[in-house]
């Protein structure tokens, strides 16, 4: 049992939806969405909460990049800031999230991705502070990447391969990518 999330902001009159992507393990070459499993206690929406907080190593929403660490108080500090943008989003938007196609109902995969609404932020700094950690202070390199609305659909239909297991097998994302843009650009 898992959740996550694909944040979304918008730019210029554009959607894009934020996903990761990493150097190392099983997930490198995929985008890969903000997520995990369960935790002692948690729903599916504080796992995801809690899951973008510390993959991101509370870079997002930090106002200084140098103080961006993934300690028990900064956490805490911005797992806050995060449901607020969980309740904006959901208060206007209830099923703006989807359930992994379950597959095998022997081994079925439990696992619930939430697309959020959050403020748009240039993602270089963040990635370039990444890249050049030799300190250790970050636990695992990553990338982040803005993805336009069109473009994801674009890969779901032709190179879903492109996408972590757990984001391609996400139930109707199609649709709900198209409501998304169209609900926030109102075209």
């Amino acid at each position: 049992m898992g959740a996550g999330v694909i944040p979304l902001a918008m730019k210029d009159g554009e959607v894009l939806f934020l996903f990761q992507r990493t150097f190392t393990g099983r997930k490198v070459g995929f985008l890969i969405d903000f997520g995990g499993g369960l935790g002692d206690g948690e729903d599916y929406r504080a796992t995801a909460v809690r899951e973008f907080v510390e993959e991101t190593e509370t870079m997002y929403l930090a106002d200084d990049l140098r103080l961006a660490r993934r300690s028990e108080e900064r956490v805490k500090e911005q797992i806050a800031l995060v449901e607020d943008l969980f309740d904006r989003t959901l208060s206007a938007y209830p099923d703006w999230w989807r359930r992994r196609d379950p597959g095998n109902p022997e081994k079925s995969r439990d696992w619930r991705t939430y697309f959020i609404e959050f403020p748009f932020r240039d993602i270089s700094a963040l990635n370039s502070e990444w890249q050049s950690d030799t300190s250790g202070r970050f636990k695992k390199r990553r990338e982040l990447v803005w993805i336009p609305a069109n473009r994801l659909l674009d890969i779901y239909d032709r190179s879903p391969g492109d996408l972590w297991k757990r984001v391609r097998q996400l139930e109707d994302a199609s649709p709900l990518i198209r409501e998304i843009q169209s609900s926030l650009t109102g075209s």
